[in-house]
C-alpha cells in the first residue's frame, strides 16, 4: 500500500459540497435567519480550531437567530482527514485567509472532544 504521508489529499471543496453546502451554501454565505455564514466567520477563522471542530462533529445550537446544526461530523462519520480537508477549504475560500491545519492537529482535537463527551 502507499505510505500514509503520500496519501492523496482529500478534496475539501467536494467534501464541503457533500456535507455542508446544503445549509451554508456553495458561496459560504449561509441563509439569513436559518444558517450562519462561514465567509468571514470568526469561528472559522479562529487560529485555534477547537470550537469549529466541535461544531462540525457535535453540532451547535447557541444562537437564537439560526436553526440548530445537527452533529454532521458524527452523523456522516467524518474522519480526521475529511474534517481537515473541509476546514482548510472553509478557511481558504470566499476571501477567508486563515492558516492551514494539519491532519495531526485536527485528529488530536477530535480525540480530545470525543473524550470530553464521554464524561458528561
Amino acid at each position: 500500500g502507499i505510505d500514509a504521508s503520500e496519501a492523496i489529499e482529500l478534496d475539501g471543496a467536494i467534501l464541503y459540497a457533500n456535507n455542508c453546502a446544503v445549509c451554508h451554501q456553495a458561496n459560504g454565505e449561509g441563509l439569513k435567519g436559518a444558517f450562519p455564514p462561514l465567509k468571514a466567520s470568526s469561528i472559522v477563522l479562529d487560529d485555534n480550531p477547537e470550537i469549529l471542530i466541535d461544531i462540525i462533529m457535535n453540532g451547535y445550537n447557541a444562537r437564537e437567530e439560526y436553526a440548530e446544526m445537527s452533529a454532521v461530523g458524527v452523523i456522516n462519520g467524518l474522519n480526521p482527514e475529511e474534517v481537515t480537508a473541509i476546514i482548510n477549504h472553509e478557511r481558504s475560500s470566499w476571501g477567508n485567509n486563515a492558516r492551514t491545519l494539519s491532519v495531526a492537529e485536527v485528529e488530536k482535537i477530535m480525540a480530545y472532544i470525543k473524550g470530553q463527551d464521554t464524561n458528561q
